[in-house]
């Protein structure tokens, strides 16, 4: 399967390769961009008058009209008086959720979930499982269940870090008609998620850390998944601390939280006194650097885990901020915004980033 493209609104091939550094910009980008700024605006914040869009935009009304008209002429938005008491009603457009959809699958080493996505955003329906071999029948399913009729625009596959599956594997295992095929690092699809659907581009960017059998974060900075070199930023799983010198991939994942209840039935509340200690270690270490808006985390444990975890790190924070030093550029922890960190949203925002929204890619 091949990866596809990015198109423009009307359908047409970019001039314009993604590599291409020179500055100039081309009256079809500037259209281009317009086009696709405007539908994630009304993907962010639902409908939204001439006026409002031209405020978001900083462009005039009348051009806020023909960029309404171009989207309404390829069947993306729509428009209607937006109800009101007052003598004046405005039109307000709004996407056409049913025009396009995606599918987003998270793989990981303890299976993963696919979901169906429509162009608002919204998620009609999701399968998970438990095994690669079972990604085919869960896509059937979803897709079938979701009864959308139109357009895929491909499928995003969020894979985790060590992942012992290599493209040519998930593809065969699909052996499907699902579009063109977007890969992606978990991390990356969780903080576009939450940039695009959850709690949106924070001042300062945000970090989103996810736990299952290792520990990593994703980084948003200056409204971009930062990377670093060879992908490898975020990668705080073997970062060590406390006193006993552990890393966060020995004391703070899944498998961890298993072998402990293994060996001290019903512990749970001591595990997590210890990854919450060591974790803290690695909040603090980002925000000192950084100094990020937000720090969310989610991911494989159980949500009652997780709650806890949050607590504990709070209660770490305040006794950091009360003890030691006045620290206000140390952010309160909490939950990502969708189960298990919006991998699987962030998976199947991607397809819309390459044709129809704004790009996501850092």
């Amino acid at each position: 399967m091949k990866t596809g493209r990015r198109l423009s609104i009307s359908g047409a091939s970019r001039g314009r390769d993604r590599n291409d550094d020179r500055p100039g910009i081309s009256p079809v980008d500037i259209a281009d961009h317009n086009s696709r700024t405007a539908m994630g605006l009304l993907r962010r914040f639902g409908p939204l008058t001439r006026q409002e869009l031209s405020r978001h935009l900083g462009l005039t009304e009348p051009a806020i009209t023909g960029i309404m008209r171009r989207l309404a002429d390829a069947g993306l938005v729509s428009g209607k008086k937006r109800p009101t008491t007052a003598h004046y009603t405005a039109l307000e457009f709004s996407l056409r959720a049913d025009a396009a959809y995606s599918l987003g699958i998270r793989l990981g080493a303890y299976g993963g979930e696919a979901v169906v996505m429509d162009l608002a955003g919204r998620i009609p329906q999701q399968r998970a499982f438990t095994k690669s071999e079972e990604i085919k029948e869960a896509v059937l399913h979803i897709r079938h269940a979701a009864g959308l009729s139109g357009k895929l625009l491909g499928c995003g596959i969020a894979l985790s870090a060590g992942l012992p599956l290599d493209r040519k594997a998930i593809e065969d295992s699909l052996e499907l008609d699902a579009g063109p095929l977007f890969f992606l690092d978990d991390t990356e699809a969780a903080v576009n998620a939450e940039r695009m659907l959850g709690i949106g581009d924070r001042e300062g960017g945000l970090v989103i850390v996810i736990v299952d059998e290792t520990v990593r974060a994703g980084l948003l900075i200056g409204g971009r998944p930062f990377r670093g070199v060879h992908g490898l930023a975020g990668q705080i799983g073997d970062m060590r601390s406390g006193v006993d010198g552990a890393s966060l991939n020995e004391v703070a994942t899944l498998p961890s939280l298993k072998a402990y209840l293994a060996a001290r039935p019903g512990a749970t509340d001591g595990w997590v006194a210890i990854a919450a200690r060591h974790l803290h270690e690695a909040v603090l270490a980002i925000s000192g650097f950084i100094a990020p808006g937000a720090i969310l985390i989610g991911g494989a444990l159980p949500d009652d885990v997780f709650e806890a975890i949050i607590a504990r790190l709070s209660r770490e924070r305040d006794d950091k901020i009360r003890d030691l030093v006045i620290a206000p550029w140390i952010p309160s922890v909490r939950r990502a915004s969708f189960p298990w960190a919006g991998v699987a949203v962030g998976a199947a925002l991607r397809p819309f980033s390459e044709t129809l929204l704004p790009d996501d890619r850092p």
